[in-house]
């Protein structure tokens, strides 16, 4: 099967790009798959310096020159499917573009949603959705990372074929890239991994570490991930950083390690799709504390974590001091987070669910 996948390849590193990552491994050299790439990531952009300029002049030239790549590749190579990734808002204008591309070229899609506000937009029936309809509407098949989104996808757009795939996790790796961990601690670690925004709810749990620093001396907060300047200095006029650690970006493994050494993960973002963040701490057999958002509600479904309301300080607060004074219940958590991994998001399982998803939409274009 050809394939030609579109999609960020990182640098930067994010959860799409990760994902991108693990199918292109997983597939290059695969006997009956040949996939091909349009790589959409975006260039020079940190999340908290998204200007008017960078998001419309910018992103429309880059889009136009995607478009032309993408006609380009699908006129000259026989392709059985398009995969198109989806981070949702201003990027439904390109992937309208790109679907049409496809479909005028009379090659079926699949349209993957990694994003995880479909519930609440479809829900209200605001632009952004009604653009979103009108784009699966165009795709052979669509496929929701979570059953929330699934269950929205058929109640407010029943017109439209959509399959649930997770995100998948290749275990073994993360495992391998782990044993050879040299961090040394000093103290038990709350980490942070990602990017350092407003949007991840840094502001949270740098209030909630405010009040649990003094009662936990022994523990410290590890951030790990890209902070732009201008929020740094934000960040240490409104708090007083004790027993704070901003470890920066770090490579793949690095920030694996980091993760490894974690006595408790969290992730107290406002909004999120699939964090590969939590499924790599889950991977670990961390205790984990993250909020009700995209998929991670069904990823640490049963003992495998704590679930919090996006937002909420207090709850934050309480659900990390029940962790930091309980090392059996951490150890608990960590090994129910481990057990579903094994369950329910390893690499082959997964990739498995898109071979099938991807044969159902050549079928269907076919009718």
């Amino acid at each position: 099967m050809r394939i030609c996948l579109v999609s960020p390849i990182p640098p930067p590193y994010g959860g799409i790009g990760n994902w991108s990552l693990l199918l292109k491994g997983y597939f290059e050299g695969k006997d009956g798959f040949d996939v091909s790439y349009v790589n959409i990531a975006p260039k020079n952009e940190l999340l908290e310096e998204r200007s008017f300029w960078n998001r419309i002049v910018v992103k429309g030239c880059e889009m136009l020159r995607q478009k032309k790549d993408l006609r380009r590749l699908l006129i000259s190579k026989d392709f059985d499917l398009m995969h198109l990734t989806t981070s949702g808002r201003l990027a439904l204008v390109r992937d309208r573009a790109f679907l049409r591309v496809a479909k005028s070229a009379g090659v079926p899609t699949v349209y993957h949603i990694h994003f995880g506000r479909v519930p609440q937009i479809a829900k209200k029936n605001t632009a952004e959705w009604r653009m979103m309809r009108r784009n699966m509407r165009l795709a052979s098949r669509v496929i929701a990372m979570d059953p929330a989104t699934l269950e929205a996808i058929g109640k407010y757009a029943p017109e439209v074929r959509a399959n649930y795939v997770p995100n998948p996790v290749d275990a073994e790796a993360i495992l391998r890239c782990t044993r050879s961990a040299s961090h040394r601690k000093e103290k038990k670690e709350l980490v942070f991994l990602g990017w350092v925004a407003k949007a991840k709810g840094i502001d949270l749990l740098l209030a909630a570490w405010e009040t649990l620093c003094e009662r936990y001396p022994e523990w410290c907060l590890r951030i790990v991930g890209n902070c732009n300047d201008s929020y740094a200095r934000e960040l240490q006029r409104n708090f007083s950083l004790q027993n704070v650690i901003f470890d920066g970006e770090k490579s793949h493994d690095e920030a694996m390690s980091r993760l490894a050494e974690a006595d408790v993960f969290v992730l107290p973002s406002y909004t999120e799709g699939f964090p590969y963040a939590v499924l790599e701490a889950m991977t670990l057999g961390r205790a984990i504390v993250a909020t009700d958002v995209g998929a991670i509600p069904e990823m640490l479904k049963g003992e495998c974590g704590r679930v919090i309301p996006a937002g909420d300080s207090k709850a934050l607060t309480d659900a990390l001091e029940t962790l930091m004074g309980d090392e059996s219940l951490r150890k608990e958590l960590g090994k129910g987070a481990q057990c579903r991994v094994a369950e329910c998001y390893t690499l082959r399982r997964v990739m498995e669910q898109y071979k099938k998803t991807w044969s159902e939409a050549r079928k269907e274009n076919d009718i």
